[in-house]
């Protein structure tokens, strides 16, 4: 009865839910730059990121995320890349292609602001010609409904050699297909947050704890919380999601380039039987990693008046050292 329950509000609410939710995934480490453009090829001169997301496994029309972020660093100061998003829940589909640009402000060797900017489109469609209705040949739920519309986000992203923190805003245009909420409205925003830290704990085993918060008007605010430990090239996660679920996962990096993860969520509350596990998978490509962010060691030289100055040369370039922190 309560999976029942669930399949109809999907399927009642999901215009809605589209048209105000911004997507959460649990490896929000990896993927920052689908959140926020500023982060862009901030692990990698050349990288890119796929993540796929199965929330309530076993419920018909229960939502489903792909993402994919590629960047690539021009220089020290700026940077670009792509994104794509295919989310789908119940009846409704939103696909969003965007592309970004980072323009960093430098403090000295070891840390930064960036500022970003990403411009691209919604697809947004409802394909009611899908539907399994009591009723054979409805005329009413004969064909679909689709529309595209211009979107954009922002963000600043600073980083340090240990510590990086995050604050974006990565849809600024509310686009649904029914509704009063249309276009660029200020309380309609969703602010996603993060921050994290790693503490060498030792030669080989790296402490890393992380917060991803998301706020919009009139909500309660969401967020996950992780406890990441190190331990040369593998990882291993626990955390605790806001929706009162907890969150475990694993990740391995092969070789510097090659990177694979896996999360899972398992709801708390009252409805866990129906809402079950939810499912993350991820896949990244960095040419190479930055040795699991050890900031920008080596790339500035101090110019005749003392500041800072980009060397073009890139002669000197990131440590490899094997202690990443």
């Amino acid at each position: 009865m309560r999976a029942l329950i669930i399949t109809s509000l999907i399927s009642l609410l999901s215009p809605l839910i589209l048209g105000q939710n911004t997507i959460r995934f649990s490896n929000f480490n990896f993927t920052k730059s689908i959140y926020n453009p500023s982060a862009i090829a901030t692990d990698a001169q050349v990288s890119s990121d796929l993540v796929y997301r199965t929330q309530w496994v076993g419920l018909d029309g229960a939502p489903t995320t792909i993402g994919f972020n590629g960047g690539y660093e021009i220089n020290e100061l700026m940077a670009v890349g792509i994104n794509f998003l295919n989310d789908r829940i119940g009846l409704n589909q939103t696909n969003s292609i965007s592309a970004m640009y980072a323009y960093r402000l430098l403090f000295d060797d070891k840390q930064y602001l960036s500022f970003g900017l990403g411009v691209g489109v919604d697809n947004i469609s409802w394909n009611l010609n899908e539907a399994t209705t009591i009723q054979a040949n409805d005329a009413a739920f004969s064909t679909g409904y689709s529309t595209w519309a211009f979107n954009s986000s922002v963000g600043l992203y600073y980083k340090a050699k240990k510590f990086y923190a995050g604050i974006s805003v990565p849809q600024m245009f509310q686009n649904t297909l029914f509704g009063q909420d249309k276009g660029m409205k200020l309380i309609r925003f969703h602010y996603h947050a993060l921050a994290g830290y790693h503490f060498s704990v030792s030669e080989r085993f790296v402490f890393h704890p992380s917060l991803q918060l998301k706020y919009t008007w009139n909500a309660p605010i969401q967020g996950d919380a992780i406890l990441r430990g190190i331990w040369s090239d593998l990882g291993f996660s626990l955390g605790y999601r806001s929706e009162n679920s907890l969150i475990a996962g694993i990740d391995y990096t092969f070789g510097q380039k090659i990177r694979i993860g896996y999360m899972a969520n398992y709801d708390l509350g009252p409805l866990a039987r129906s809402k079950g596990w939810s499912h993350e998978i991820y896949l990244g490509l960095g040419l190479p990693y930055y040795n699991s962010n050890v900031g920008i060691d080596g790339r500035l030289y101090v110019n005749k008046k003392g500041g800072y100055k980009t060397n073009y040369r890139r002669s000197a370039r990131r440590k490899q050292s094997k202690r990443p922190y």
